[in-house]
């Protein structure tokens, strides 16, 4: 784990940043005009979760079960007409298993401003690019927040200085990102983990372990009649780790690793993100071309991943309700090297929405490598059971993961999470 003193810089530099650009001087200066708020707005969400492995623990030290707390408050604030906005999210979970899974993050601690076409951010902030239902490839601003699921769509606030530009043919941005966050892992308590735990004081970025390593993107974003497309440039310190033995002790057949470091090296990468409407039928397309990361045989290589597909709604089935069949396919061009499960996979899904005054949906999805028969099946649901309550099932179910060296440690970690969660 992370030193405090660590752990908290950059939510501090931040912050800093924040309460620079607010102080009284400022204000003075007319950017705020005032420093009280012309309009303010508190809201958040609060959250108990059980997860069950029906499995038992493959690994020594593992908890069966676990459950947790987790809160969301974010604190909004407005001058000038809406055109200077501070955002202040937190985010706390308390974990009953394990350790590392207990932690405090700030996913926004930002101030926005704008004039004009133009609009800059500075602080800590939380974005998402892309476009298909299971591999998301071109999103790469933030560290994924590996802890709160498998899915990759939870996300850590990342410090930026973003310009963004907007004109008649689509928005362009420019994003300076100035401190790398390191992705989280399970502690050894924790369930889907790899064999040896993730030792994150033996992290490595940039080859040379600074921390204060910075990387540059360029995004343009613009919708042409029924087709919404994305271009990306990214220079710098990949988000995705690769990983090398560590913590080596002596035995009698030798020098044994105990654990594994991530290593985080630098990367340019160019992507593509596009979908077009026609009717019911959405057509989903993301690729990337990245240089300057090894592959799982630790050679540097660069690369070409793709993924897409179509998902089609079938409206008024079962009276009211929207049925969408969703297909796609994922692709990387390292084969067998990849440091990715979807290197060669066919992804088919369902999302039904039943329109009723709860806001049932459903989604499920299943991720089938033609290669191995290795399958990881996947479904979520949810519906409001009260005003400002909504209750979630999430399942997910790994079959023949014993075939793919990258979820083999996850074949006895299929799981069932419940969620309750109460919006204010």
């Amino acid at each position: 784990m992370h030193s405090a003193s660590t752990k908290w810089r950059a939510e501090r530099l931040a912050l800093a940043a924040l309460v620079a650009v607010a102080s009284p001087a400022a204000a003075e200066d007319g950017f705020l005009g005032s420093l009280t708020p012309e309009y303010t707005e508190f809201y958040g969400n609060v959250e108990g979760e059980v997860i069950v492995f029906p499995e038992g623990p493959r690994f020594a030290r593992q908890r069966q079960h676990t459950a947790s707390v987790a809160v969301e408050p974010t604190f909004l604030a407005e001058w000038s007409d809406g055109d200077v906005v501070a955002t202040l999210t937190p985010f706390f979970r308390l974990d009953a298993a394990d350790n590392d899974r207990t932690r405090f993050d700030v996913r926004e601690a930002k101030l926005d401003y704008r004039i004009d076409d133009w609009e800059v951010t500075v602080g800590i902030d939380t974005l998402f690019w892309g476009k298909t239902e299971a591999n998301h490839l071109v999103d790469i601003i933030n560290q994924t927040d590996a802890i709160e699921d498998i899915d990759e769509e939870d996300n850590l606030g990342q410090p930026m200085v973003r310009v963004s530009h907007l004109t008649d043919v689509g928005e362009f941005s420019a994003f300076y990102l100035p401190y790398v966050r390191t992705r989280t892992f399970p502690g050894e308590p924790g369930r889907l983990r790899s064999a040896l735990p993730v030792d994150e004081d033996d992290v490595v970025i940039n080859r040379d372990g600074g921390r204060f390593a910075p990387s540059f993107a360029l995004r343009y974003a613009g919708v042409f009649g029924n087709a919404d497309i994305g271009l990306s440039a990214f220079n710098g310190v990949a988000r995705d780790p690769v990983f090398i033995p560590t913590n080596f002790v002596a035995t009698p057949a030798g020098a044994v690793p105990t654990a594994i470091a991530p290593v985080y090296e630098t990367i340019t990468q160019f992507g593509f993100d596009g979908q077009y409407t026609d009717g019911p039928a959405l057509y989903k397309a993301e690729a990337i071309y990245r240089a300057g990361q090894s592959d799982l045989t630790g050679r540097e290589r660069d690369f070409f991943a793709a993924t897409g597909g179509i998902e089609y709604t079938l409206f008024g089935v079962f009276d009211n309700a929207d049925l969408g069949l969703i297909a796609e396919y994922s692709w990387d061009s390292r084969g067998d090297d990849a440091t990715t499960i979807f290197q060669n996979d066919i992804i088919l899904g369902t999302r039904l929405g039943l329109n009723d005054e709860a806001d049932t949906a459903v989604l499920f999805t299943a991720a089938l490598d033609p290669d191995n028969e290795v399958a990881a099946l996947r479904l979520e649901a949810q519906r409001r059971i009260a005003d400002g309550w909504i209750a979630e099932v999430e399942a997910s179910f790994f079959i023949n993961a014993d075939q793919d060296p990258l979820v083999a440690d996850f074949q006895d970690d299929s799981f069932v999470r419940l969620k309750l969660t109460y919006f204010w």
